[in-house]
């Protein structure tokens, strides 16, 4: 039997509730399902349970770091505006990402060193912006409550950020079961990061001062 909600009623409510996630949101549970996900398997690929190629990975890496340029022109080293220039960065790197994927082993070394590249120098420049910037972390920690819990949820993601980036371009620095509790704690991080901006974004709405 098909339920229709009345204008108004307590479903309509629902509804919008759950309807509210923002795009930006989205892309950072993806991330987080997609780190936490690879890391509770990394467990099992080291001991030969499971299959693994790593480009493979890298490549939906890139895929996924891909959308959200395209999107929203949010690149791993900051924000940038959504221009024509910026779109075909997104495309390309998609097209870098689907390759490694549909062929393993054609681009192994380019596509790790380039994600490691990504995580590390992105992961330094956005901790920057977020420590220097006069309107980011030095303004939110004033601030008691929910941008609090932005700037340590950015410090987080940032962090594991530079540390993967250097596990990447340098293997072989950390095993592969600490690894796997790094990429587990940075799928929390971004959890815990797109809870922090969806919340943010019901408290201050677009527009508003938090200062």
């Amino acid at each position: 039997m098909e339920h229709t909600s009345q204008p108004g009623g307590k479903t309509g409510a629902i509804t919008r509730a759950d309807s509210d996630l923002s795009l930006e949101v989205v892309i950072l549970l993806v991330f987080g399902v997609f780190m936490l996900l690879f890391g509770l398997l990394l467990f099992r690929i080291h001991t030969g349970e499971l299959p693994y190629a790593p480009d493979s990975t890298y490549g939906l890496f890139l895929v996924i770091v891909s959308f959200q340029i395209i999107t929203m022109g949010k690149t791993p080293f900051g924000d940038l505006r959504r221009s024509w220039a910026v779109i075909l960065i997104g495309v390309c790197t998609a097209i870098i990402g689907m390759v490694a994927c549909f062929v393993p082993g054609l681009l192994a070394e380019p596509v790790r060193i380039l994600v490691g590249a990504l995580l590390f120098a992105g992961g330094l420049a956005l901790l920057a912006q977020l420590l220097f910037s006069e309107d980011k972390a030095r303004i939110w920690l004033k601030i008691p409550g929910i941008l609090r819990h932005l700037t340590i949820a950015c410090i987080v993601v940032y962090v594991m950020s530079i540390i993967l980036g250097l596990v990447t371009l340098l293997p072989g620095i950390t095993t592969d079961g600490e690894t796997a509790i790094l990429l587990i704690i940075y799928g929390i991080g971004f959890f815990y990061l797109s809870w922090s901006i969806q919340n943010v974004t019901r408290t201050y709405p677009p527009g508003e001062n938090p200062a």
